[in-house]
């Protein structure tokens, strides 16, 4: 979909939903210039954008890209698992018990992405996850290409197994590794917390702690406006 086409689905959509520029901005947290911009077709949004604009219309990301398959037709989705933020200690990494409900993806979306639809998984943050609310919102849903991890991009985002209360849970950290120490550092994007340290054993594989890659994310639903 090209921005004018882009433009055009937001500016319908909006209009459907009785919004106006400036309302949707505010949902979205992003300038009602901006929106303005994107209708025109002068601006091209992020996928993460997007799908925060989406969220604030209450719509799936393929609905606003007009990519949603007719019923009963052939579909050009992919069904993603949503799982909150427990995971399974072991493998496979989620167990059947620990999925919500399967999510269907635009497979063009996961093709931008570079996601092989196989490997892509959607996790749930806590409400209480506030460590890269600068960046990810608490009750964010994230997306995370699980295809194997060889290497850590320095200061990439990731989601990072850890044990809490006897449970296996997931964290969302950025990441930098010491490959000589084998330390991974879990840095966030709130100051009020510190950076950890986490040290791999001898031969352990990175898949061991990395549940998988941030590619994408989507901010909580906007809560409805009490009249």
């Amino acid at each position: 979909m090209g921005a004018d086409e882009l433009g055009a689905a937001l500016r319908q959509t909006r209009l459907a939903k009785g919004l106006s520029q400036s309302a949707l901005a505010e949902r979205a947290r992003v300038s009602r210039n901006f929106v303005a911009q994107i209708e025109r077709g002068e601006s091209t949004p992020t996928v993460a954008t997007i799908a925060r604009l989406a969220a604030a219309l209450g719509v799936t990301v393929g609905e606003l890209l007009g990519e949603e398959a007719p019923a009963g037709g052939p579909s050009d989705a992919v069904a993603v698992a949503l799982v909150a933020d427990r995971i399974a200690a072991g493998s496979p990494l989620v167990l059947a018990d620990h999925v919500e409900r399967h999510e269907l993806l635009p497979r063009s979306l996961l093709r931008d992405l570079g996601v092989d639809g196989a490997n892509a998984l959607l996790v749930r943050v806590g409400t209480d996850q506030d460590s890269m609310a600068d960046t990810i919102p608490p009750g964010a849903t994230v997306l995370l290409d699980r295809g194997p991890v060889r290497q850590v991009v320095p200061r990439g985002i990731y989601a990072v197994r850890e044990e809490t209360a006897g449970e296996t849970g997931c964290t969302i950290k950025r990441l930098v590794l010491d490959a000589a120490s084998r330390v991974l550092i879990l840095l966030s994007d709130n100051p009020g917390h510190l950076p950890r340290a986490l040290r791999l054993r001898s031969g352990q594989p990175l898949s061991d702690v990395i549940v998988g890659r941030v590619v994408w994310w989507t901010p909580p639903a906007p809560r409805p406006v009490q009249r």
